[in-house]
Formats: C-alpha cells, sequence, structure tokens
C-alpha cells in the first residue's frame, strides 16, 4: 500500500501547504491548479501593479503569461510581448512567514526566486504577500500582492 500524503494537522500546515501548491503548480505550469487556491473574488496585483480581480482573471492572465493559452485569448490585460516568458520558469520558496489576524484569516510572506523568464537570465526574487481565508474549512488566498526585490525585466507596453 503506498503512503498516503500526510494531511495537515494545524491551521498553519494547512496555510503553508497552499502556498507550496501554488509553487508546485507554478512549477508544473498548470494555472487550473494555481486558479483553484484563490477564492473565486480574489484579487492579485503583480509586479508592475496590474490587478486582477477574480480567479479567472487571474487564472486567465498567467495562463497567457506561462503560454498553456493562445496568445490572441480575449480578456487578457497585459502587452502581447508578455506571452509566455513564464513558459520555462521555476519557483523556489526560500522562506514562508505565516501570522494569523484571527482564527480564519493568515498573513503570509513568501520570499519566491524565480528562474527562467523568458527576459532575463538572472534570477530573479520577489515577496508575495498572501492573505488567507479559511472557509468551510478549507484555506484560500483571498489577496495576493507580488513586490519585485530586484528590479523586474521591463514588458514592452
Amino acid at each position: 500500500m503506498a503512503d498516503q500524503p500526510k494531511k495537515p494537522t494545524t491551521d498553519e500546515e494547512a496555510v503553508r501547504k497552499v502556498i507550496n501548491e501554488f509553487a508546485e503548480a507554478w512549477n508544473r505550469h498548470d494555472t487550473n491548479a494555481r486558479g483553484v487556491l484563490f477564492t473565486p473574488d480574489a484579487d492579485f496585483v503583480n509586479i508592475y501593479g496590474a490587478h486582477w480581480k477574480g480567479r479567472e482573471s487571474i487564472q486567465l492572465n498567467h495562463a497567457f503569461l506561462h503560454g498553456t493559452i493562445p496568445a490572441d485569448s480575449a480578456g487578457v490585460t497585459l502587452p502581447k510581448s508578455a506571452y509566455g516568458i513564464y513558459k520555462t520558469s521555476n519557483v523556489t520558496h526560500k522562506q514562508i512567514d505565516v501570522r494569523f489576524l484571527r482564527e480564519d484569516v493568515a498573513v503570509v510572506h513568501a520570499l519566491h526566486e524565480l528562474q527562467g523568464d523568458a527576459r532575463t537570465k538572472d534570477t530573479r526574487q520577489t515577496l508575495l504577500v498572501y492573505i488567507l481565508t479559511k472557509e468551510n474549512g478549507r484555506w484560500l488566498v483571498a489577496v495576493a500582492q507580488n513586490t519585485e526585490i530586484n528590479r523586474p525585466p521591463a514588458l514592452n507596453r
């Protein structure tokens, strides 16, 4: 019998599991798996200050960045030059800090390293701030903001 994945025993473990699943799905370029980690009405602010409202918009724009949807997909809010820039990228967590504001609200600061951005050979570092809420016993990302620590490569607008 194969070992079953260990179920998180604490809320902190459950929150960390969501953040780790975010990176795992990124590295597989599986925007659907990443999307289900967000609440339906989630907000995401990317490193350029674009504000994506709702799970569908977050998924759509990330799918465009990963090149997993056609480049001419309707509803994308990014410049065409951004298409597929993360197609071969990988994210690694360097640090994850969890703090609970209430028993059903957590703030996470996650230091990420990104390799494989098509625009640069350099490793990029970002600090992602997540606000997660516990809904029906499940932790989901309600808000996320990504901040570049080292200067991001320019997008052609």
